[in-house]
């Protein structure tokens, strides 16, 4: 009998909850002015997450808060300023709680043909309209398309307008928690305060990736949005280790639709860069080389300052600070290839003597290329 009420409540609940979406939605359409769609929809979120509807699932104000989004403003362009705890010229993915806090700035042009730029002292990546380019100081560069993966996780901050759905999908593909709440901010206006607590992705049967960016890292995220332009205006995140909270990215200013020069989205390179290349389709035993093999051709190549047998194994290019820094070494040891947080491929461990100092390290090796073999896609 129990469960039977039980049933029967949840059932109720259920027809409940959808009459209030479908009485929500048509009182959205109803209002024509966005801005005031927008804060009907905060309020309602409000309301649930204080408990003043008889539901408070986060998917029900997920709904909500979706239905809201459409209302807003379209944004010509946003610049923005932050500090992350990174290496300046590695990839604008990794953190390092034990490393300092460098600058990153982010502009993009909205409209037809959106345009955008990412910079930190040591690398700097644009997108034309058309294609990309990424620079990484002094000598090394690639192209890609619209969307090749240049800047990882800080495109979606470049989208103030959709940072909260993109939030809300990450909560249901993570199983994240997400949280909101409506604060009074300095300057009069309502705030929406959102904070998402996620656990680290991926496979740590071997740590070596955890805690080296936000998707592999046990983290909280504290965004603060205007209530009636849901417009980003202040974000943090925290990486949790060992019961202690450390911040690791900070946006420190934004700035709504500023105008913003051509010049920003073109890069002047120097002449002497070095181009990422396709990996090539070489076949007989290159094709069957594994992880460790791949490895230890590489050092071999580099051992012996065959710089055009280390290219096929390295598609960054063989540039001077390459060759000055690695060639001649001697290789101590290669270790048992392994896998660790979310890399599509296999670290394998080294130790090596290159300009007279002992370096251990892993290298990271993948074959996820047109031409399914392995090269070599960091670690040195």
């Amino acid at each position: 009998m129990i469960n039977r009420i039980k049933r029967i409540i949840e059932t109720m609940m259920m027809n409940v909850r959808r009459a209030f979406l479908e009485s929500f939605r048509a009182y959205i359409s109803a209002h024509k002015k966005p801005v005031f769609a927008a804060f009907a929809a905060v309020l309602m979120l409000a309301l649930v997450f204080r408990g003043g509807l008889p539901f408070t699932a986060p998917a029900m104000a997920a709904e909500v808060l979706a239905q809201g989004a459409k209302a807003m403003t379209s944004l010509r362009s946003i610049h923005i300023s932050a500090k992350m705890r990174t290496l300046e010229r590695d990839n604008f993915e990794l953190i390092g709680l034990e490393y300092d806090l460098v600058g990153v700035e982010m502009w993009k042009r909205f409209g037809e043909e959106p345009k955008w730029r990412v910079e930190k002292p040591g690398r700097v990546a644009v997108m034309d309209g058309k294609s990309s380019v990424l620079f990484i100081r002094p000598d090394r560069a690639a192209k890609g398309g619209r969307d090749a993966g240049f800047v990882e996780w800080l495109k979606p901050l470049m989208n103030a307008d959709k940072v909260l759905e993109h939030e809300i999908a990450l909560a249901k593909e993570q199983s994240s928690k997400l949280a909101l709440s409506r604060v009074p901010g300095a300057d009069g206006r309502e705030k929406l305060a959102v904070t998402v607590s996620a656990r680290a992705q991926g496979d740590y049967s071997n740590d070596w990736c955890k805690n080296r960016s936000i998707t592999e890292a046990d983290n909280t995220r504290v965004y603060r949005f205007d209530a009636a332009t849901k417009r980003l205006e202040a974000m943090q995140v925290y990486v949790e280790k060992d019961a202690k909270r450390t911040l690791v990215f900070e946006i420190t200013a934004i700035e709504y639709d500023k105008e913003l020069d051509d010049s920003l989205f073109t890069l002047k390179l120097p002449k002497a860069v070095v181009w990422r290349a396709q990996p090539a389709s070489l076949g007989g035993d290159y094709a069957k080389l594994g992880p460790a093999e791949t490895a230890q051709a590489f050092f071999k190549a580099l051992a012996n300052k065959d710089w055009g047998e280390a290219a096929r194994f390295y598609p960054y290019g063989i540039s001077r600070n390459l060759k000055n820094h690695y060639g001649g070494l001697e290789v101590l040891n290669t270790g048992k290839p392994f896998k660790s947080g979310l890399y599509p491929g296999y670290f394998v461990p080294y130790e090596i003597i290159c300009s007279g100092r002992s370096k251990k390290w892993n290298l990271a090796v993948r074959n996820d290329n047109p031409a399914k073999r392995f090269i070599v896609d960091g670690g040195i």
